[in-house]
């Protein structure tokens, strides 16, 4: 599964109205995915989805294959910060809310999940993002701070 894929119109549609009946694994998928990572990536830091959410997505025209350029895929070391303010607001959202109770555990996560819904914009989810990974550190140390970091979309020299 190493496609790239992004949201259609059908999709981002879907997201604002939730017409069609999905799992929550895939309407996680949907919220966050995008054409900076495989599908692959996507999938693992979804709690629960398999390729076959990616399948449903795709069948419902939801997502579509793109195109990565070449110059894109050899991109230059990012700041976690640069990183986090790339991403939109409801991937943010997606993300923190998928991951908080996997990488933080059951009260820290549901905590994490609150903090989540109190932020009142981007410039607040953000900072709140870089907050979680710190505790991510906390919680399951270095390694799983690393791969919350390039969940966010943090890229290493």
């Amino acid at each position: 599964m190493t496609h790239r894929f992004a949201k259609t119109e059908r999709g981002r549609a879907e997201i604002a109205n939730r017409g069609a009946k999905l799992p929550r694994s895939a309407r996680n998928l949907l919220l966050i995915i995008d054409g900076s990572r495989a599908a692959s990536n996507w999938v693992e830091l979804i709690h629960g989805a398999t390729a076959a959410d990616i399948d449903l997505l795709l069948a419902k025209n939801l997502i579509e294959a793109v195109q990565v350029e070449a110059a894109k895929q050899a991109a230059p070391k990012q700041s976690l910060e640069a990183a986090i303010a790339s991403l939109s607001y409801d991937q943010l959202y997606g993300l923190l809310t998928s991951q908080a109770k996997e990488r933080l555990g059951l009260v820290r996560g549901f905590k994490m999940v609150l903090d989540v819904e109190k932020c009142s914009g981007a410039a607040e989810l953000q900072a709140l993002a870089v907050r979680f990974v710190g505790m991510v550190r906390d919680v399951q140390g270095d390694s799983a701070a690393r791969k919350m970091q390039s969940a966010l979309g943090v890229v290493a020299a």
